[in-house]
């Protein structure tokens, strides 16, 4: 499996320090790289494809946060 298993998003959403936050964007580009290559794949890897959505997820909550909205209902 090549796709990376360094990021680890926090529930909260939290920002701390902007210098110390990942860059949101750019992970979850990669992530969806790495999404649309596993699922191109003649055999699929459906464990890495589950951890991905689940990445992309997170990355998704996480960057609606940084523009304070929280969760996926728009009329909250």
């Amino acid at each position: 499996m090549a796709y990376n298993t360094t990021f680890t998003m926090r529930r909260d959403f939290a920002a701390s320090s902007s210098s110390t936050e990942p860059d949101l964007q750019a992970e979850y580009e990669s992530s969806r790289e790495q999404l649309e290559r596993l699922m191109a794949a003649p055999v699929k890897d459906f464990p890495a494809i589950d951890e991905l959505v689940d990445r992309l997820e997170l990355l998704q909550l996480a960057i609606k946060g940084e523009h304070g909205i929280k969760g996926n209902n728009p009329n909250e």
